[in-house]
């Protein structure tokens, strides 16, 4: 609501009579710019005390049907691990690999975190791939759009996707008819039940077709009420099919509180996946005992063939493992069998050897080479002052062993706080792997909020405003005084 709206002015007037609204040009050319200039010195300065970062990437296109490119950033600031915007910026021309990773790496190197920028994650699009290898930096496919894909792969078995259709007729109905409405509210309260409304799957929304089925299972009397009662109401579920899709909810279950778990950006994510994968794995084999449709077999045959299709490569992944094994919380019991347990121990063994490698000679470019001279040639006991010489591997088998065998801490216990009190190095290598985020969920909720400022009445706004005001929104949390 814009300071010329006269409801607006009046009610603030009702609260302070005093307060004089600044005019449109001092907030747009003054106020504002200085606002987002005092939060964006703040995340110059956290992203310079930054050793490692990750960020995400995703495109949306505007009201105005422009292209637009979000760019989130994630590391460890205070002991927290946060996910500041760092821009949105107008896509020109196609929206190939070569544009966004021209654009990705301008970012990066306007923010000075293009050496610090450990991993991309993206949507399984190939050109989000191609680009994140163009730049040379590791690619995470989001692993929130991987499971949505999963789910999708069941929707073909020919059962579901003709009950998915009926379902889909249902709540359009419900939608778009008042008096069909009018009709379901007032059978809910003639039954004293919730006055729910239905959900429409939407595919690009994850999840929507889970929500959907399971809010017309929890209103299946009233819906079958009234659309008994409505005109030119479309067929309604019979009882064959209500238990089709009680056994659906039941296999689709898991992937929803995965997703769940995975898209957020305050605490560690992609240490999540492993676990999260073993314990769908689990889930589907408890489930299976308890379907007695035909269909739901076929439905959860299909579901078991995509996990291992889509969601067991993630098992192989360096990044992947190496988080996973480097969260306190879960170590190797976060691993299905002991093959992978031992795989995930010599992977972290060879990346910790490789990173004290890479410290070493770091350090012996800065500092002089030591004198071979004894000091005092009649010094019999002098080879004792030579200092000892330890490999890189010794030290990386000594530290990973003293970690492993300590107990798991907490699944509650935060990560941060225990690798804050570990004096080894091996802390070093989990913040680079801790930070790199799971999913690529936070760029997409960037564009829900530019979905509430770029409206049919703010269709024009300019790039560089967008930018100020989803900067100031989604940032200013992490840096208020």
């Amino acid at each position: 609501m814009s300071r010329e709206h006269e409801g607006f002015r009046d009610f603030v007037n009702a609260l302070d009579s005093r307060y004089e609204i600044p005019d449109t040009t001092i907030l747009k050319k003054k106020l504002l710019p200085e606002y987002y200039e005092n939060v964006k010195q703040k995340l110059v300065i956290a992203l310079s005390k930054a050793e490692h970062v990750s960020v995400t990437t995703d495109l949306w296109t505007s009201i105005a049907n422009e292209g637009i490119l979000s760019v989130t950033c994630h590391f460890f600031h205070n002991e927290k691990l946060i996910a500041p915007l760092l821009e949105v910026v107008k896509m020109e021309g196609s929206h190939n690999a070569e544009n966004i990773a021209s654009m990705l790496d301008a970012t990066l190197s306007k923010w000075d975190i293009r050496s610090k920028c450990e991993a991309i994650t993206t949507d399984n699009a190939q050109t989000m791939i191609n680009a994140a290898a163009k730049l040379h930096i590791r690619h995470i496919p989001c692993f929130a759009h991987t499971l949505n894909l999963t789910v999708s792969d069941s929707f073909a078995v020919t059962c579901l996707d003709q009950i998915l259709k009926k379902c889909k007729s249902i709540v359009t109905f419900f939608k778009m008819s008042t008096l069909a409405s009018d009709k379901l509210r007032a059978i809910q309260r003639e039954l004293n039940k919730p006055e729910l409304k239905v959900i429409q799957e939407v595919p690009t929304r994850w999840n929507s077709a889970y929500h959907m089925l399971q809010r017309i299972v929890t209103m299946k009397t009233e819906l079958t009420l009234a659309l008994n009662e409505c005109n030119r109401a479309p067929p309604g579920v019979n009882a064959d099919e209500y238990l089709i899709i009680q056994e659906t909810i039941q296999i689709l279950e898991p992937f929803d509180l995965a997703t769940t778990k995975i898209s957020g950006e305050s605490y560690i994510t992609l240490s999540l996946i492993i676990p999260l994968i073993r314990g769908i794995k689990t889930k589907l084999v408890e489930v299976e005992s308890q379907i007695v449709t035909e269909s739901g077999n076929k439905i959860l045959l299909c579901m078991k063939g995509s996990v291992d299709k889509r969601l067991s490569p993630y098992e192989s992944r360096t990044p992947v493992v190496l988080a996973t094994i480097l969260d306190p919380r879960f170590k190797k019991k976060g691993f299905k069998t002991s093959d992978d347990e031992k795989r995930a121990g010599q992977w972290l063994e060879k990346a910790y050897a490789s990173h004290l490698t890479k410290e070493r000679l770091a350090v012996e470019e800065t500092q002089p080479t030591p004198s071979t001279s004894s000091g005092t040639s009649n010094d019999l006991l002098g080879f004792l002052d030579v200092p000892d010489v330890s490999t890189p591997l010794s030290n990386s088998l000594v530290d990973v062993r003293q970690y492993l065998e300590k107990p798991v801490i907490d699944r509650k216990e935060c990560p941060i706080t225990y690798w804050k009190y570990t004096n080894n190095k091996l802390k070093e290598l989990a913040m680079l792997y801790l930070c790199i985020p799971a999913s690529s969920v936070p760029s997409e909720r960037i564009f829900s909020k530019a979905g509430q400022i770029l409206t049919e009445r703010r269709n024009r706004l300019k790039e560089k405003r967008l930018n100020e005001l989803l900067f100031i929104k989604q940032n200013s949390c992490y840096f208020n005084d």
